[in-house]
């Protein structure tokens, strides 16, 4: 069936992909940005009203889990509409994990160890929620990385919400290939299904192909529940980070990582360049001598069955020395290609380099500065196009890590300041709600001028809140003075940004004051002709001209002369 071209307000671009529904990426023409659309047609099978009623629960999980994780797509609006069911999302440049493995075959181990660790993170906290959410369809198409490499789940059509007193729930749907055994036999999921499926991804970021392939489906599913440990990662990969993924998959769930917690955690260590927990549980290695000792044993029993028959006929004799001699032989051929094999593991196995950074906070507070460098060195106006709530999370674990100096300190507020407006923008929000989030991004900026009081980006960031947020000219324009005396250059953002401020404030005083109006007006004129085309500079010059036009004259009216 051809795609719509438009659905209600939203005009279809493209097609962007396809899972259980179809996703495009479409226009808001009422808010006037781009934004993901997931189209399910309304059909009368049962097979559509599942995947609907799957897709409608997990677009409200999804709304609820933003708000306690930036990372995770935000959801704009669901529901119904020109005979589709319909999501509408955030649409976020980049990749997802699939399209890495497809156009590189596998990822940098540290590099898969951080998208593991950061899944992890969303992960714990999902499960530790009080109706712990499991997403149940963990896999490489559904791990998005943005240009700075921040990482999001995405696709919680099936995700479900676990209730109190039930620690697992059942699902239809699911890829094979990334369910646990224990999934697949009883047809529930938990918790630990999502570790699974998250492991299984690791064990693909590292080797290039899934921990389990099969000719069809069926098969697949055959060799995962019959509990065989997959095939043994490639040399390239770390020992310490092998040792991780073949823990998280053991057949036996007991073996495995009891919460996403853990997990993290041996993730972070093997990050640090420190022992994990999974190199310290490894399995014991096969000794040739346990296997000769078992041997002896059994052929000790065969012995002493023989000598309790010593009053049986010479047949019954014959038949225990062609048993014993033919244990024997089994027993020597054994032990030969054991011992063969020992031999062969022993040989010498080519040196891994660990590619960890030495300073792991380094790396996080680096990681962050690019970031934070590429606003500063950008005229763009909007603060979407860049990741802070990537830098916020780098910030943070730097700070955890132990990187807890003032300028850290005050990147880690800036950081959080611009993601709170961020998340602001286009969210809906009560407006007692949205203004204590204006507060909230303003205290952040006034944290990081207080720990680094030489730097100009909070003075940039304190100016941005009084013009858009909390608008005052005055406290806007002593703002900018103050980055200018810190070595601050202001560009065509800034320019802007003082014309908004007075525009804004001569729009609010237009009913009330008409010359107070026409003063902020002609200010804020002044600054847009400096920066001529730039952004939104014209269609304001041209919102301005009715306020610069002659105040309306009042009607003269003749005076009547009253006689006493």
């Amino acid at each position: 069936m051809n795609p719509p071209t438009r659905i209600g307000p939203y005009e279809i671009v493209r097609r962007l992909g396809k899972s259980m529904t179809d996703v495009y990426l479409a226009m808001d023409t009422v808010e006037n940005r781009k934004v993901a659309l997931k189209l399910i047609a309304h059909g009368g099978d049962r097979a559509s009203r599942l995947i609907m009623e799957a897709e409608r629960r997990g677009a409200a999980i999804q709304q609820e889990l933003h708000t306690s994780d930036p990372r995770m797509v935000e959801i704009y609006q669901y529901g119904d509409l020109d005979g589709y069911f319909f999501v509408a999302m955030q649409f976020v440049e980049g990749r997802t994990v699939a399209d890495v493995l497809a156009a590189d075959r596998v990822v940098d181990a540290c590099r898969a160890a951080v998208i593991a660790l950061e899944i992890c993170e969303q992960l714990a906290k999902f499960h530790s929620w009080e109706s712990a959410v499991v997403h149940g369809d963990i896999k490489p198409s559904n791990i998005h990385l943005s240009p700075n490499d921040t990482v999001r789940l995405l696709d919680f059509g099936i995700a479900k919400t676990l209730r109190a007193d039930c620690n697992a729930t059942g699902h239809e749907f699911g890829s094979p290939g990334y369910c646990s055994p224990e999934r697949l036999a009883r047809g529930q999921v938990d918790a630990q299904a999502d570790l699974w499926g998250l492991a299984a991804t690791l064990y693909e970021m590292l080797a290039g192909v899934p921990p389990y392939q099969a000719e069809d489906t069926r098969k697949l599913e055959g060799l995962i529940r019959s509990k065989r440990s997959p095939r043994a990662l490639p040399a390239s990969c770390p020992p310490a980070l092998r040792a991780i993924v073949m823990k998280a998959l053991a057949p036996d769930a007991r073996q495995r990582y009891p919460s996403a917690v853990a997990f993290r955690a041996d993730l972070q260590l093997f990050l640090e360049r420190k022992p994990t927990l999974a190199e310290t549980q490894r399995r014991p290695r096969w000794s040739p001598t346990a296997t000769l000792g078992a041997a002896r044993e059994a052929l000790r029993r065969v012995t002493r069955t023989a000598r309790r028959r010593q009053s049986r006929t010479l047949r019954a004799l014959g038949a225990a020395a062609y048993f014993a001699t033919g244990m024997l032989l089994w027993i020597g051929g054994t032990l030969g290609w054991q011992l063969w094999q020992a031999r062969a593991s022993a040989a010498p196995r080519p040196v891994v380099k660990v590619v960890p950074p030495e300073n792991l906070a380094q790396w996080y507070v680096a990681s962050a500065d690019r970031i934070l460098d590429a606003y500063r060195a950008s005229a763009l106006p909007g603060l979407h196009e860049f990741d802070w709530p990537k830098a916020e999370i780098c910030l943070e674990r730097a700070v955890q890590l132990g990187a807890g100096d003032d300028l850290t300190l005050a990147k880690l507020a800036l950081a959080r300041g611009y993601a709170t407006l961020e998340r602001l923008n286009g969210a809906q929000y009560s407006e007692t709600a949205a203004a204590s989030l204006r507060l909230k991004a303003r205290d952040e900026f006034l944290l990081s001028s207080s720990k680094a009081p030489a730097d100009a980006a909070p003075h940039l960031a304190l100016a941005r809140v009084y013009v858009y947020s909390l608008p005052d000219p005055e406290k806007a324009m002593a703002e900018f003075a103050a980055a200018e005396r810190s070595g601050a250059a202001l560009g065509p953002r800034e320019v802007e940004q003082q014309g908004d401020v007075y525009r804004i404030r001569a729009v609010q005083e237009l009913p009330r004051d008409w010359r107070q109006a026409r003063r902020d007006a002609a200010v804020a004129r002044a600054f847009y002709q400096r920066i001529p085309g730039f952004d939104e500079a014209g269609r304001h010059l041209r919102e301005l001209d009715r306020i610069h036009a002659p105040a309306p004259r009042k009607p003269r009216t003749r005076k009547v002369a009253r006689w006493r």
